[in-house]
């Protein structure tokens, strides 16, 4: 699982640097000008070595199967939720508050109310360790550093935009983007992946699917460009937040960090208005 994860990682970046050899954008809002390469993968690839380094010496939280029966029936449920939602976006089509209303029901909604009625399906090691929470600071520290703060990231253009709407904009994509999406993705998806096929092959798989589920919001209409694109873009910055999950089984961190990817560059903008 690795290995064909890898490949097609590969086989996608190869693809975009063909199409698009100094960049490419990671939104599909018009106008939006591309990003070098190196901009958009070396955070990721940064808070991966980090976090696989920090600290040396603990070992990795498992999730195992509890009981089997709930553990398949949720498993198949979340599976098919988070496949669900990237092909309402495309045929409904989801788009705006629309966007925002299926995410919070197809991946926040009904999942929580199937995980509450639907128990004891996986164990998780939450073990105690102060390492638990200074690990992941630093980790998160660093990476907000290279990827939002550094004078090279691109900004946020405010210009024409009404305050009240980008606010309002911004507070749904946490709640639904950073709160929602690693609840779903990682919390309750790779976590049984990882109990059902193993830690590598979890972290893999669940950061694919957190990668298509991007393409209703990121398409561009080239749907095979678009593949590449979120695999590479969005993929790599699953894998990190992945990695972070299986790590520290730290939802807060995880949740700190997605909510920054989202929202640091319009905060600045706003701030600066």
């Amino acid at each position: 699982m690795i290995g064909a994860g890898a490949v097609l990682w590969v086989v996608s970046f190869a693809t975009l640097l063909v199409v698009s050899p100094l960049g490419t954008a990671v939104s599909s809002d018009p106008g939006v000008e591309a990003i070098a390469y190196w901009v958009t993968l070396l955070p990721s690839a940064i808070g991966i070595a980090l976090v696989l380094l920090i600290p040396q010496r603990s070992r990795a939280r498992t999730a195992v199967v509890k009981e089997r029966r709930p553990f398949a029936m949720t498993t198949v449920v979340l599976l098919l939720l988070a496949a669900a939602f990237p092909f309402a976006s495309a045929t409904i089509p989801l788009q705006g508050e629309l966007y925002i209303l299926g995410k919070l029901i197809l991946l926040i909604m009904i999942p929580g109310v199937i995980l509450l009625l639907v128990r004891e399906s996986v164990q998780i090691d939450f073990r105690k360790s102060a390492a638990r929470w200074w690990a992941p600071a630093i980790v998160i520290v660093v990476w907000a550093i290279v990827s939002q703060v550094a004078p090279w990231n691109p900004t946020f253009d405010i210009a024409g935009l009404d305050p009240a709407f980008v606010v309002t904009a911004a507070v749904a994509t946490a709640v639904t983007a950073g709160v929602g999406e690693e609840l779903f993705y990682r919390r309750w998806l790779q976590t049984r992946l990882e109990a059902g096929l193993g830690g590598c092959s979890g972290i893999v798989i669940a950061s694919l699917v957190f990668a298509l589920m991007h393409l209703g919001s990121h398409g561009t209409g080239d749907f095979f460009i678009d593949v590449a694109r979120v695999i590479v873009v969005q993929g790599s910055f699953g894998l990190f937040l992945g990695i972070m999950w299986w790590r520290y089984r730290n939802l807060v961190a995880n949740i700190i960090v997605h909510v920054f990817a989202n929202g640091w560059a319009v905060a600045a903008a706003l701030l600066a208005e």
